[in-house]
């Protein structure tokens, strides 16, 4: 759904599916794949920040997406 603004909204409904499967991932393989969709979520977040007034933290969230995306790499390999 796109509001009047035009930025798209997302039902909450989808979000809270998302974290239910999440939360039903078991196993190394888990780990991995839940430390890169979190990096990619932090990643867009900080494209959204760039792209508004509030750009103070996006340095701070790349980084740490980054450090994610490493963590991922490395419980991969594991």
């Amino acid at each position: 759904m796109i509001n009047s603004a035009g930025d798209t909204v997302v039902d909450g409904n989808a979000f809270r599916e998302v974290i239910e499967i999440a939360h039903q991932m078991q196993g190394s393989s888990a780990v991995s794949e839940l430390l890169r969709l979190s990096a990619a979520l932090l990643e867009h977040c900080a494209y959204e920040l760039a792209r508004s007034d509030t750009r103070g933290q996006v340095s701070r969230i790349i980084l740490i997406s980054a450090e994610l995306e490493r963590m991922a790499r490395d419980a991969a390999v594991q």
